[in-house]
């Protein structure tokens, strides 16, 4: 045996092909493999970003929440939250990995689809719009948060992983590119399956991206494919959305997924963090503010469904809850994180299934009106914020999953009233209420005030009790020194930190 292999071990043996490992370069070779990598995207969105990214920085990051919990709990999120964070903050840092490490699998997807035979090629295409979509989601928020970025647009192997910070610019055009290649897919109706990326998604991302570029007339034209679909309505029970039963309904445009019956995965590493810091309840963060409160109008039912009030009764099991809002610097907790006790019975802390929703058409529909005003179509504009305003007058004013409600609800005989005004100033002023009103705490706050030039003042008003001052530099989040330095020094960071 010993002469055998001295003499068959040859150069050309050992430089043979290996036969049997399945690496980037072997696989991806038919549709089948082509659609796990694809789910891996999507579940890199669970278990790389979660939706604590977008709590923890949209609404603790912004003026519609605090960050609850002790201080020293989440330190780093406690500066978000006061706008003081620096280079070295730990959130940051997983923000910005958690962003690349998804568009490190999306590229993969897409650059390997060339290789993947097929007798259909829509399927693949379908695959590779999918995998443009979460790119271009991931992209958005990294471009808006950290401003010029490194474009990674292909896959890159360990020795390419250094690159420049390219001008916004040139992300913003990536990004549109992807999202116009993801409007080719499927309906909600013509998939037929939950969960899927959508054209509506991309229509729907996509005239938020011109939006935020002030590329009105692009952004209506967007916006109006998703409202032209008929595949998206408002539903009438505004507190239905944030059910469990509620998920993926009628107004969903997008939802993260999440799904506790899977052998060996766990389903929701989040839902635990905003639950009020009670016994036998969570963790407490994403307090909403007294100035989100304030900004309700009296009576908007929508207040129930928003805040969870210390003295509410709720459920739990043979027994029942009284909310204390233990370690909530604010006294309120999260209404729209709320999961009831009997879903979360038998299950572990992190296999709670609860979707997040990353967007929905009442977002869409004010959005929309927000780019119509800005080109002087405040009637189109006026009839789309009309329409949400009138969701809300009639909704539920008892909620179904309370056994009582500490706040006392008015009924106002002019409960929200239409808006009229046809002042361009006014009508935005309007628009910017009910955007805030209708999407609090799911996300999207610091977002909206940094599209539209608000962030300094509304968050210096809103945490004044922590004295808050927002520096212009700090309008961007700080590149993670981590990567600077891993970069030796070719990663630049933002003026200011």
């Amino acid at each position: 045996m010993l002469s055998f292999c001295v003499l068959s071990c040859t150069e050309d043996f050992l430089d043979q092909k290996p036969t049997s490992t399945l690496t980037e370069l072997t696989y991806y070779k038919n549709v089948d493999e082509l659609e796990t990598g694809l789910t891996a995207c999507y579940a890199a969105i669970i278990w790389y970003w979660t939706d604590n990214y977008l709590w923890g920085f949209g609404d603790v990051g912004s003026d519609d929440a605090d960050k609850g919990s002790f201080d020293m709990d989440q330190a780093d999120l406690l500066e978000v939250s006061y706008s003081r964070q620096n280079a070295a903050n730990s959130w940051v840092l997983w923000r910005w990995n958690a962003f690349y490490m998804i568009i490190a699998r999306c590229n993969q997807v897409i650059d390997r689809s060339a290789g993947t035979q097929s007798d259909d090629p829509d399927e693949i295409e379908k695959i590779v719009d999918q995998a443009k979509f979460i790119r271009a989601m991931c992209f958005y928020h990294l471009v808006t948060e950290f401003g010029d970025i490194p474009l990674a647009n292909r896959f890159l192997y360990p020795d390419e992983l250094i690159l420049n910070r390219a001008p916004a610019d040139s992300v913003w055009v990536q990004i549109e590119s992807d999202l116009i290649d993801a409007t080719n897919l499927p309906t909600v109706s013509q998939w037929g399956e939950s969960g899927r990326i959508t054209s509506g998604a991309a229509w729907a991302l996509l005239g938020k991206v011109y939006l935020t570029q002030r590329k009105y007339a692009a952004a209506n034209n967007a916006f109006s494919k998703v409202v032209g679909s008929e595949e998206y309505s408002l539903v009438p029970d505004f507190g239905y959305i944030f059910s469990h039963n509620g998920e993926n309904c009628d107004e969903s445009i997008f939802e993260f997924q999440y799904w506790n019956n899977i052998q060996g995965e766990v389903a929701d590493g989040t839902s635990p963090y905003r639950l009020p810091r009670d016994p036998g309840q969570g963790w407490g963060f994403d307090c909403p503010t007294k100035d989100l409160f304030d900004e309700f109008e009296p009576g908007d039912p929508r207040i129930i469904y928003t805040f969870m009030f210390k003295g509410d009764v709720f459920p739990m099991g043979n027994e029942t809850y009284t909310v204390l809002n233990t370690e909530s610097p604010t006294g309120y907790n999260s209404r729209k994180a709320w999961i009831p006790y009997a879903e979360r019975e038998n299950w572990g802390w992190w296999e709670l299934d609860f979707n997040y929703r990353y967007m929905r058409y009442a977002e869409v529909l004010l959005l929309y009106a927000e780019s119509l005003n800005e080109v002087n179509k405040q009637d189109s504009a006026r009839l789309l914020v009309n329409m949400i305003r009138e969701r809300a007058r009639n909704i539920p004013t008892t909620d179904e999953q309370r056994i009582s409600c500490a706040y006392p609800l008015p009924h106002p005989e002019d409960l929200l009233p239409e808006v009229t005004t046809n002042n361009q100033s006014e009508l935005r002023q309007a628009i910017w209420h009910e955007q805030r009103v209708e999407l609090a705490t799911e996300g999207h706050r610091r977002d909206a005030l940094l599209r539209t030039g608000r962030f300094k003042e509304c968050m210096e008003k809103a945490k004044a009790y922590a004295g808050v001052i927002v520096e212009q530099h700090e309008w961007l989040l700080p590149i993670p020194e981590q990567e600077i330095t891993l970069s030796n020094g070719l990663l630049t960071q933002n003026p200011g930190y």
